[in-house]
């Protein structure tokens, strides 16, 4: 038998089976391909999510920091102004009795001045719940309506 006669003989099924099997592998690969994809485009997904993540972690740190730093600038205005509202109280006591005390020398009836208010006028309020003082029952009645006095004394 010569080689042409076994190649046409057995051209048709070896075709065949090259094909199947090419195919085969082909639909292989592609299988292999697309779950490899997937994977990926799985893994680009989550560190796209960290990166927003990472943006929205970023803008509320520095939000923090914004409200932290006009926090401690609020206060330490406060502690300035407090500061200074003594100063004019205490200088404002001192011209009183200075005026006083020229109107006795002179013989002078004294001034009638209206009284101060008590200093410092408030308090500083507490950062958080936790840091307030509690009061409850009758204490915290009298401290909502000053001019209310308890039953109990």
């Amino acid at each position: 038998m010569s080689i042409a006669a076994i190649w046409l003989a057995w051209s048709g099924p070896l075709h065949f089976l090259g094909g199947a099997l090419t195919a085969g592998g082909g639909a292989l690969f592609r299988a292999w391909a697309i779950r490899n994809r997937n994977r990926l485009d799985a893994g680009a997904q989550a560190l796209e999510l960290v990166q927003i993540i990472q943006r929205r972690e970023q803008i509320t740190l520095a939000s923090y920091e914004r409200a932290a730093a006009y926090e401690m600038d609020a206060r330490a205005r406060a502690h300035i102004a407090a500061d200074t509202l003594q100063d004019v109280h205490a200088e404002a006591i001192g011209a009183r009795l200075r005026c006083h005390d020229l109107e006795m020398r002179f013989r002078l009836p004294l001034t009638d001045f209206p009284p101060f208010p008590a200093f410092p006028f408030r308090e500083m309020l507490p950062t958080t719940e936790a840091d307030a003082p509690q009061t409850t029952g009758a204490a915290a009645a009298a401290a909502a309506e000053p001019g209310v006095t308890s039953a109990h004394g």
